[in-house]
């Protein structure tokens, strides 16, 4: 009795390392993975919302710019390397594809904002209200997006330290888990509105 009680206690150990090594109780990074690709499905979709935006201001600008303005065709250039890259939550399993993914859409980003600089010296354009409307949605475009950015990124860090916390991280080192990329720099807001002078204010400051 004593042989088959020490050959129980020994068997209880090996039990649980063969679940470990097995991914048993593996459920919690499979969550946190179904959180990351969802947090980056939200980020997907707001930067295809913006691609609209993108095209308005395009249509919106190009009647008061000359034929061939190099804003537009960077934009445009731009566009065609976001488009090209047929983005999907997958790309979270890539880490290569991440980040031609978060250069490209900076570099839409910074064809935007030279855009839109453009047309706030061309006053025929920046004094219509259509022109006010589209800075306003760019804005609050850049602000859901950069929000939308964070919440991937902690969504991305909690993934990886769930790879790292025991008993997973022997289950990381048999099913090769590897980290979520994460977003390296921020993608700022592509309006910068110029300070506007008040000169009634200005006037009574040189007042002797």
């Amino acid at each position: 009795m004593g042989s088959t009680m020490t050959k129980s206690i020994l068997f209880i150990p090996l039990l649980f390392a063969f679940c470990v090594l097995a991914g048993c109780g593996t459920d919690r990074p499979h969550v946190r993975d179904d959180d990351a690709q969802a947090a980056f499905a939200e980020v997907l979709d707001l930067y295809n919302d913006r691609l609209s935006i993108a095209d308005e201001a395009t249509a919106l600008a190009r009647p008061y710019l000359p034929t061939g303005s190099s804003v537009l065709s960077d934009l445009a250039n731009a566009r065609s390397s976001v488009a090209a890259l047929h983005a999907t939550p997958a790309f979270v399993d890539a880490p290569a594809l991440f980040e031609r993914f978060d250069v490209a859409q900076r570099q839409l980003t910074d064809a935007i904002s030279q855009l839109m600089v453009v047309c706030e010296s061309v006053h025929r354009l920046s004094a219509t209200p259509r022109f006010h409307q589209l800075q306003v949605r760019l804005e609050t475009s850049a602000r859901r997006i950069a929000e939308a950015r964070d919440r991937y990124d902690s969504a991305a860090q909690r993934y990886n330290a769930s790879l790292r916390s025991f008993p997973l991280s022997l289950a990381q080192a048999v099913h090769a888990d590897a980290d979520k990329p994460t977003f390296p720099a921020r993608d700022g807001s592509p309006v910068h509105r110029r300070p506007r002078s008040d000169f009634g204010a200005l006037r009574g400051s040189l007042r002797v």
